[in-house]
């Protein structure tokens, strides 16, 4: 939706891109929050899978994006802000053991450096994805109505900001093949 044209070519042509995309196994979905994607059910196109990075960053922003606080500002997040509520709900502890693995020994600055470089990787990958809009000038992110697929393993429960928060101090980024 927050393309109205390229919406509503979408919503209009729904029942002939449904017949077009099951010849290559896949299926047009439209997420609850007005935005579609597809889903691979074959291997024709092959499987995309988001790194541990990637799946945390965009659960914070979906989290982040449900925040009331979130639609008093202009819904631009600093990157730092997505750093600081990642190790505000993961421990710093476990921020590093998921971000910055180390085969021997710590360095902090290391360690900062490596966390920032996949934070950064992360959001430029779901950039490119379209989960959201990156601004260079000022390093801010604006995330999309896309964002909340990250929400959808918790859609069902009945404080969804708690339970996506709960979703990421367990550090749980992939679902089990079934549930894909």
């Amino acid at each position: 939706m927050d393309d109205i044209r390229s919406y509503e070519l979408l919503l209009q042509a729904e029942p002939f891109l449904q017949v077009f995309y099951e010849g290559y196994t896949c299926r047009l979905v439209h997420g609850q929050e007005g935005y579609y994607y597809l889903l691979s059910e074959g291997d024709l196109l092959g499987r995309h899978r988001l790194s541990v990075a990637e799946m945390l960053v965009g659960q914070v922003l979906a989290l982040l994006r449900m925040d009331p606080s979130y639609l008093k500002t202009t819904g631009r997040i600093p990157v730092d802000h997505i750093l600081s509520h990642l190790e505000m709900l993961l421990s710093r502890q476990r921020l590093v053991e998921l971000l910055a693995p180390r085969a021997c020994g710590r360095d902090v600055e290391t360690d900062n450096r490596k966390i920032r470089e996949a934070v950064d990787k992360a959001v430029n990958g779901l950039g490119r994805l379209g989960f959201l809009a990156v601004e260079r000038t000022s390093g801010n992110v604006l995330p999309r109505k896309s964002i909340m697929r990250f929400a959808d393993p918790v859609r069902n429960a009945g404080d969804l900001a708690a339970a996506l928060e709960e979703l990421i101090k367990r550090g749980e980024v992939e679902l089990d093949d079934e549930e894909e």
